[in-house]
């Protein structure tokens, strides 16, 4: 071949080559980039209609994934939606999804760090993240696995020198949230339809338990020594010496009583999900 040809061969594919259609994957990523960072490259992709230009069809797009992502966040939250109402709740949903882009394409995930996110962003309205915890735990203990929880006729079989070295773990749907603030008032409240308490930051915390009693995710305050009791259970502490510890915190007299009825409720509520005996 003659080197003028030749030399025409490799200016025609070389042009080619610079005009060669994207693949699918390559339009797939630019089109993603575009909804998510604003990046505009995929404009090229687009035609102009008769009506309009590519910019205002590709914004349909753009605003319609982000509406739809509000609405996940407002679907998962409908407390803190109702506490905020609807301009406050859009203008904190929409930082989160600036903040925290979607990383999964399971939509059940998208809003499950609000919480962290609320903490960060609004250090001074504690009670929008613990509302958010609360509504995440309930959220988390509706779909938590199915475990057959602990019966009373189970600790029936256990003989009386063995109690005290009995260790208990929760069920799956159980989770404690501490709280600084009176959110739990504030969640009632609102569930009810009632006009929510001010703000209260406490100078105790105050324990807050969620979990699922049969198909109904539920929550309850811990009043403190129930808490604490509670939180040594599960990790593993022996019967004996959670006794040892209610009779620490108060009257060592009917301390026995007390840690009693605390584990009677717990597994008449459904919280514990298995027992180990020493044996």
């Amino acid at each position: 071949m003659p080197p003028a040809v030749a030399q025409s061969k490799q200016v025609e594919l070389s042009a080619n080559a610079d005009t060669a259609m994207p693949s699918l994957s390559e339009m797939q990523a630019s089109f993603q980039r575009s909804v998510l960072l604003g990046d505009s490259a995929v404009l090229s992709e687009i035609l102009d209609n008769s009506r309009t230009d590519r910019s205002v069809l590709f914004g349909v797009y753009r605003h319609a994934y982000f509406a739809r992502l509000v609405e996940v966040v407002r679907n998962d939250h409908p407390l803190l939606y109702a506490y905020l109402g609807d301009a406050a709740f859009d203008q904190i949903a929409r930082a989160y999804i600036a903040a925290r882009p979607s990383q999964n394409q399971n939509a059940r995930w998208f809003s499950h760090l609000l919480p962290e996110y609320l903490t960060e962003a609004h250090p001074f309205d504690p009670q929008h993240a613990e509302l958010a915890s609360l509504e995440r735990a309930l959220n988390d203990a509706f779909d938590a696995p199915d475990r057959e929880p602990l019966a009373l006729s189970d600790l029936a079989l256990i003989p009386p020198e063995d109690w005290s070295g009995l260790v208990f773990a929760p069920h799956p749907s159980a989770r404690l949230i501490d709280c600084v603030t009176n959110a739990h008032a504030i969640w009632l409240a609102v569930k009810s339809g009632k006009t929510p308490p001010l703000v209260e930051i406490r100078g105790e915390r105050e324990s807050i338990l969620v979990w699922r009693q049969d198909t109904t995710p539920k929550l309850r305050c811990m009043l403190a020594e129930e808490a604490m009791m509670w939180k040594e259970a599960i990790k593993g502490v022996p019967f004996g010496d959670l006794c040892e510890l209610v009779a620490i915190y108060d009257d060592p007299e009917t301390a026995p009583l007390r840690s009693a009825q605390h584990l009677q409720g717990w597994i008449v509520s459904g919280l514990l999900g298995k027992i180990t005996s020493p044996n």
